[in-house]
């Protein structure tokens, strides 16, 4: 499998699409870009609209997804999220749209609702639902064989915060015990900034090193 980033709508989250290159499936975590955005990038990889299998959630806040509606349009694919973020999508006051900017953002409702320990699959793959709430409630980790898709649970150098509707900051740490706690030597790719490894988060980001958990 492949895994590239789309260009956001401007608030520095990370689209990623997961492409799976024998079956020509593809998934899409987070879909914060316009529809016209991501038409333009499945033409230029040669994708096509039916082949978008699922449009994946990290969690339910407005900069993650925007472009929800507008991809569900074009393509057919059906939205998953976790249960405790469900209503996110169709609440500006918890998908913190209304906090920033004083305006209405609602979409409509998943078609999937996703649990703890669900496995999707792409091709022969698997992509695996693990829960790490914290950020908020609903916030989940998204597990092939060799990366963490960790939205804004964990970032390079950084973690999530906790002050938005559903953030706890007790559980977030529990949730990143358990991340750093795996043997393997993941990839990391946050909702927001770099890619990088749960080994280098361990030695560089001052909120996992020294103790801090």
């Amino acid at each position: 499998m492949k895994t590239v980033r789309i260009q956001s709508y401007g608030y520095g989250s990370n689209c990623w699409v997961i492409i799976d290159e024998e079956s020509g499936e593809y998934v899409l975590i987070d879909p914060s870009p316009t529809g016209a955005a991501f038409l333009e990038f499945i033409e230029k990889r040669e994708l096509r609209r039916e082949d978008l299998k699922y449009i994946l959630l990290t969690h339910g806040h407005f900069d993650h997804i925007t472009g929800a509606d507008e991809i569900r349009d074009v393509t057919g694919a059906p939205l998953a999220i976790h249960e405790a973020d469900a209503d996110f999508l169709t609440d500006s006051d918890k998908n913190a749209y209304k906090y920033f900017f004083r305006e209405e953002l609602v979409m409509r409702p998943a078609e999937i609702i996703l649990h703890d320990g669900d496995v999707l699959n792409l091709g022969k793959n698997e992509i695996r639902v693990v829960s790490t709430p914290g950020h908020s409630e609903g916030s989940v980790c998204f597990f092939t064989d060799e990366i963490i898709y960790t939205g804004d649970t964990l970032f390079d150098r950084s973690i999530g915060r906790t002050d938005l509707v559903g953030g706890n900051q007790a559980k977030l740490e529990d949730s990143l015990r358990y991340l750093i706690s795996l043997e393997k030597d993941y990839l990391i790719y946050p909702g927001h900034g770099s890619v990088s490894t749960l080994s280098k988060q361990l030695k560089f980001n001052p909120y996992l090193y020294g103790g801090n958990l």
